[in-house]
């Protein structure tokens, strides 16, 4: 049973769990895998856990950053099972996690969507966006009810994690990802623009990010030139495209992007050498 058009999900009086599909009375007792945004809404006297499936219809591509190994290496090793299977015979939660930080628009939210895509794909697994940024111990126990009832890897994501601590949830926090509230088979992906605004006790040890990744601009000229190049490639030469991929050296992401549509949107200033997006080669 698909649960693609996901409604809500309810705890029983016996502790169970059933999701309701919509406009159905039909209920299932695990999750498909996929993108989750969770939420927390107050209503009257209750706090309700809102569930609903997240949605990217962008191509995902990301560059070859320095890190890119190094991340590969580690979710490959994660989810081989002789390694989980070794982890949990000598008595350990199976867990990792890794914080990404730099300025802003350089592809950290990219690269774990990216990440993210590949697990549901390669691994079944259900990966949970905390959106609430003011509560997590209910959200989380509902986590940690989906546990009981099945054993696909969850990857937890914490988009502006410095938030998180700016509203006094450090010591959750450390319970979630390395104490007494912790899970088996987890894995973590956090962002943060401001990484001196998160404690060294958390970002310093490892048993809670094993790596944390400072998201540079792109360096290599070979990247930023692919990404003009599908951009402009009919309304700039190679020589054209050559240039501004030299002067884009360091730029973020989000910043090469802009400039490219930029170009597009001001199109009529550049020479058109065929008809492309709906405009006439000019005279």
């Amino acid at each position: 049973m698909s649960t693609s058009d996901f409604k809500s999900f309810h705890f029983l009086e016996n502790g169970d769990i059933s999701f309701s599909i919509y406009d159905t009375i039909k209920s299932t007792k695990t999750l498909d895998p996929g993108l989750y945004n969770v939420d927390v809404i107050q209503h009257g006297n209750d706090i309700i856990v809102a569930l609903s499936t997240k949605l990217n219809s962008e191509n995902l591509k990301i560059h070859q950053f320095p890190d890119y190994d190094k991340i590969n290496t580690l979710v490959k090793s994660f989810f081989n099972p002789a390694v989980s299977d070794k982890i949990t015979n000598l008595g350990f939660f199976h867990k990792t996690g890794i914080l990404f930080y730099g300025k802003e628009g350089t592809g950290k939210s990219t690269i774990i969507k990216h990440y993210c895509q590949q697990l549901i794909k390669e691994q079944n697994a259900l990966v949970f966006y905390f959106t609430n940024k003011h509560r997590l111990s209910v959200p989380w126990k509902f986590v940690k009810d989906i546990r009981k009832v099945q054993d696909n890897p969850i990857v937890i994501v914490f988009e502006e994690f410095d938030d998180l601590i700016k509203n006094d949830l450090e010591s959750i926090l450390k319970e979630i990802m390395d104490g007494h509230e912790s899970i088996n088979n987890c894995l973590f992906f956090a962002t943060t623009n401001y990484i001196d605004r998160i404690p060294d006790a958390i970002k310093l040890r490892p048993s809670r990010f094993k790596y944390v990744l400072n998201i540079e601009g792109l360096q290599l000229k070979s990247d930023i030139k692919g990404l003009v190049h599908n951009m402009l490639n009919q309304i700039c030469t190679e020589e054209e495209i050559d240039i501004i991929s030299d002067e884009l050296k360091g730029q973020t992401l989000d910043e090469i992007k802009q400039f490219c549509i930029d170009k597009i949107m001001d199109i009529s200033h550049y020479e058109i050498r065929k008809k492309t997006i709906g405009f006439k080669n000019k005279k």
